[in-house]
């Protein structure tokens, strides 16, 4: 009985510690499988980012359609956008900037991006927003010269174009032409035979009144046609070399006194607007003149005139056949840097000057629906594009004019100041009233007087 007492008190022992030992040990791990799903985190929707974006008044029901197509991509950014006419922007946009008011987003141009950049009123794009680089890439070397300062890229193009040189090519066959100056020396040529045989009186017009805001622009374009290669008016240090004997410059004065003095050059280019020479280019008054192409869509335009499609743009005559080009650009402010909206910013800027779905969107749009000029090579070669500058263009030449084109040398702070007074200099020399190298030379001393007035 003892026995069995003891073997039951043993069994009862070793229950118990067995009992205990299991408590102790550690857990087993559950398998993936067994784990409990975790419940997963609600996707963090992006905060929202009000920018503001201030351009000049052109094509303002454009401009909010295309933000409301952005929007729809950005549900998380809002775009308040402001307008002002093109003759009040500048001003205006300097005392925004000034005041501590601007926006976000502007529309900027080559002209002032000097004045603007120099004042940290601009932030470089190259800097901020990744794509940028790769854009430049594709953009033509005048436009990106345009958008440059100090090495650094401060826009991304809305909008660029090219002065050309444009020529009726019906009254120039009716004069016994079968193809558009290649010279100056051409265009002389053509000009006299035009005019002795009672074609027009006066061959050649230009919109140079002293107002006229393509005029400087024109003029420099004639320098650059005779000029090989940069330093056409200014050398690196902004010196001028365009009123050295024999220099481009020169050789355009005495060409231009030559073709006023034999009556080929209309004497009202001196006091004719832009819309003007449009008007009497169309009406069959000249054959010859200098324009920005975006006056090509308006002259070719059917029933427009009798001679509504026979308008055709020549590389700009000369020895380089180099015109001007300039451009108008999308820009970035520090405001969008100090508020924390540089990633909201670059994404307007990659949609409005840049690729969405590695497609120049925006400004091919601009270029389709308004006619437009662009920067963007790649668009010379869109279908969409060929089709709609087809109807007033020659693509392919104009491709080849937009990769000539150079930007306007000297765009300093004092540049607009200097433009004032050599437009009035170009006048006297075209009359008569002084020799070509007095006036090449007062231009010439007032802009070394400027510069050294910074």
């Amino acid at each position: 009985m003892k026995n069995k007492l003891f073997i039951l008190n043993l069994l009862v022992i070793a229950l118990l510690l067995g009992t205990a030992l299991a408590g102790c040990a550690p857990k087993a791990t559950p398998t993936p499988a067994e784990e409990a799903p975790a419940e997963e985190a609600p996707a963090e929707e992006a905060a929202p980012v009000a920018l503001t974006f201030i351009t000049w008044s052109y094509g303002v029901e454009t401009i909010a359609d295309n933000i409301k197509k952005f929007q729809d991509l950005n549900p998380n950014i809002t775009v308040t956008h402001k307008d002002y006419s093109w003759l009040e922007y500048h001003d205006t946009m300097v005392g925004l900037f000034t005041a501590g008011s601007a926006p976000e987003l502007v529309y900027g141009s080559d002209h002032w991006l000097q004045e603007w950049a120099s004042a940290g009123w601009l932030e470089p794009l190259d800097e901020h927003c990744p794509n940028v680089k790769t854009y430049n890439v594709e953009v033509a070397p005048y436009a990106l010269q345009g958008m440059t300062y100090e090495g650094k890229t401060y826009g991304l193009s809305y909008y660029a174009d090219t002065m050309d040189f444009v020529y009726n090519e019906a009254l120039l066959k009716q004069a016994g032409f079968t193809e558009g100056p290649k010279t100056w020396e051409d265009v002389y040529n053509m000009s006299k035979a035009i005019k002795e045989q009672g074609i027009n009186e006066y061959p050649i017009i230009m919109a140079w009144s002293q107002k006229e805001g393509a005029f400087p622009e024109a003029w420099t374009s004639m320098v650059y046609s005779q000029n090989e290669g940069p330093n056409a008016m200014f050398d690196a240090d902004l010196n001028p070399v365009f009123n050295q004997e024999g220099s481009a410059a020169a050789q355009v004065m005495e060409w231009l006194r030559k073709v006023y003095e034999e009556g080929l050059f209309d004497p009202a280019s001196l006091t004719t607007a832009e819309i003007d020479q449009v008007k009497s280019m169309q009406a069959g008054q000249h054959t010859f003149t200098i324009f920005p192409q975006y006056n090509m869509a308006e002259v070719n335009k059917p029933g427009s005139g009798e001679y509504a499609g026979q308008f055709k743009i020549a590389l700009m005559p000369g020895k380089s056949h180099a015109t001007v080009g300039y451009v108008r650009f999308y820009a970035m402010t520090p405001k969008a840097v100090e508020e924390g909206k540089v990633e909201a910013a670059c994404k307007f800027l990659d949609y409005f000057g840049g690729k969405t779905d590695g497609e120049y969107k925006v400004v091919k749009r601009w270029a389709v629906e308004n006619g437009l000029g662009f920067a963007q090579l790649p668009l010379f070669d869109d279908p969409d594009v060929i089709e709609a500058f087809g109807k007033w263009g020659d693509v392919p030449t104009i491709k080849e004019q937009a990769k000539l084109a150079r930007a306007k040398e000297g765009m300093t702070t004092w540049y607009g100041a200097w433009d004032v007074y050599a437009r009035a200099e170009i006048h006297k020399a075209i009359l008569g009233q002084q020799s070509v190298m007095d006036t090449l030379n007062n231009m010439a001393n007032k802009w070394n007087e400027l510069k050294a007035q910074g």
